[in-house]
């Protein structure tokens, strides 16, 4: 083997596994997607109907409005709740790294406990429904509502879970961007004048840009990828929570579609990839431009 040899020798076995468990089986399932399938079978060769079948399907329709609504909520909420967290921990206060670390704690839980919490706290029964209880115990009855049983705010509420889930992975995104900031910036800018708010917005958000680019992206794809949990174990996917990976679950395993399930897949893949390159190229354009 000779130096030049080496290299490519090394990556050989990362190569073997990359293509052995991620390019083999996307190559096998886009192949199945252009068959009949029942889960078990595979039949006779369909082409591209099934894509037709599935980019008409009116239910596929509601449900990636509702991924995008609820990725527009998503990405926004994560990205100002976890900063906002960050800057909270930033300060210098007693007891911070404990605050930490009960911030981070959603993240690690089970999200059937998830679920559980919050689907007794969002619940309109008498026997739950803390959030009904307090309002009616300050004289806001008026309020009270199903907020999970209603179209107009379950998909709002599990976005809420969502956003409050990952928080805290976000606001350690976040912290990490800060404290790599160099201090003298913030003593240049508190010699010119600056205030607090000012020191935040010429100083922290600036040098925080790649660390938003990152924070949208991991946001992004969480939004569209692994929105199932959470959808599932709050709403089962109904009241106007339909999204296309909860879609997508009920074309194989309720109505058994296999193969218009495993076409979907594959369109999430594509739009995704549209979203994802769509906002590189513009954060690339923008920190160009300045």
């Amino acid at each position: 083997m000779t130096r030049s040899h080496a290299p490519y020798v090394l990556l050989l076995p990362g190569m073997v596994l990359i293509g052995t468990f991620l390019i083999l089986p996307i190559g096998y399932g886009f192949w199945l997607s252009l068959h009949e399938f029942n889960g078990i079978v595979i039949g006779h060769w369909t082409g591209l109907s099934l894509y037709r079948r599935v980019i008409t399907d009116a239910g596929f329709h509601e449900a990636l409005w509702h991924t995008v609504v609820f990725a527009a909520i998503v990405v926004v909420g994560k990205n100002v709740f976890g900063l906002a967290l960050a800057v909270l921990v930033s300060l210098p206060l007693r007891g911070v790294r404990a605050f930490r670390t009960v911030l981070f704690l959603p993240v690690t839980l089970n999200i059937i406990v998830i679920g559980a919490f919050w689907t007794y706290f969002l619940s309109a029964s008498r026997f739950g429904g803390l959030l009904n209880q307090a309002l009616s115990a300050v004289g806001l009855q008026g309020l009270e509502h199903s907020w999970l049983g209603t179209p107009g705010t379950a998909l709002l509420c599990v976005s809420c879970v969502e956003i409050w889930r990952w928080g805290g992975l976000h606001m350690l995104i976040f912290l990490a961007g800060m404290q790599a900031i160099d201090p003298s910036l913030y003593a240049a800018a508190k010699l010119d004048g600056a205030n607090a708010w000012q020191r935040f917005w010429h100083v922290t958000l600036p040098q925080l840009r790649p660390i938003i680019f990152v924070s949208t992206l991991i946001a992004l794809m969480g939004a569209f990828v692994r929105s199932f949990d959470v959808v599932w174990v709050l709403t089962r996917a109904g009241f106007g929570t339909q999204v296309v990976v909860t879609y997508l679950y009920s074309e194989a395993f309720k109505f058994g579609h296999f193969a218009q399930a495993t076409a979907t897949g594959y369109i999430l893949l594509v739009i995704i990839a549209i979203f994802a390159f769509t906002y590189y190229f513009l954060s690339n354009s923008g920190q160009q431009h300045d």
